[in-house]
């Protein structure tokens, strides 16, 4: 029976993966080169169930059983690409420190400025479902973190879950300015100024969650 349910669940995940893949190769075939979230907007309305199910050589019952419509679909591809990028620059136990968090930073804004390019690009439909699947992300990930780090309950204040919103928005709002306007700080500069103001706070709302010295 477990053997069994591991294909199933292969199955499952090899389709999953197809239809994520045909998803982002008929997106980026329909019409010019991508160079902005309103141009992949466009491509993203002009994309069928059809187009997409034909590419992964599936039926759209297939479709249907993975994802309600394409926005799902489209939601489930930011997320799996958000996690690509931070795979390939965290580390590969990555843990709650000083070190970990820079990375973190950079990788959030790497992955906002390749979106809106410092500028202005408004999207009905795409900017606030990344913007809602990164954060929802990010905030997942650091609360993982804090809870590993956390040593004991003897000096706890306050709610790990709350300070994980807290550190994750100051990561995000800043990287959303941050990538939508003219260069003025660089990334290093920024990724500095925020570790500082978040390893400090949390110094004083939960020390039992820092590295040991």
């Amino acid at each position: 029976m477990v053997t069994r349910k591991r294909q199933e669940d292969r199955r499952i995940q090899r389709t999953r993966q197809m239809l994520q893949q045909a998803f982002v190769e008929v997106v980026r075939e329909k019409g010019e080169a991508l160079s902005s979230l309103r141009e992949i907007e466009k491509r993203f309305v002009a994309t069928s169930i059809q187009d997409i199910t034909k590419r992964a050589n599936v039926n759209r019952g297939t479709f249907y059983l993975h994802f309600t419509d394409k926005y799902m679909l489209a939601d489930a591809v930011v997320r799996e690409q958000f996690h690509q990028q931070l795979t390939s620059i965290l580390p590969s136990e990555p843990r709650w420190d000083r070190k970990t968090l820079r990375l973190l930073i950079q990788a959030v804004f790497n992955s906002l400025e390749e979106k809106y390019r410092h500028q202005h690009q408004s999207s009905l439909v795409l900017a606030p479902m990344v913007e809602k699947a990164v954060h929802e992300e990010l905030t997942e990930l650091l609360l993982t973190w804090l809870k590993e780090a956390r040593r004991g309950e003897r000096r706890r204040r306050e709610p790990l879950e709350t300070i994980a919103r807290i550190v994750s928005w100051a990561i995000f709002g800043t990287a959303i300015q941050w990538s939508q306007e003219e260069i003025t700080v660089s990334l290093e500069q920024m990724t500095d100024i925020i570790t500082q103001v978040i390893m400090d706070g949390i110094a004083r709302l939960a020390p039992d969650t820092l590295p040991e010295a």
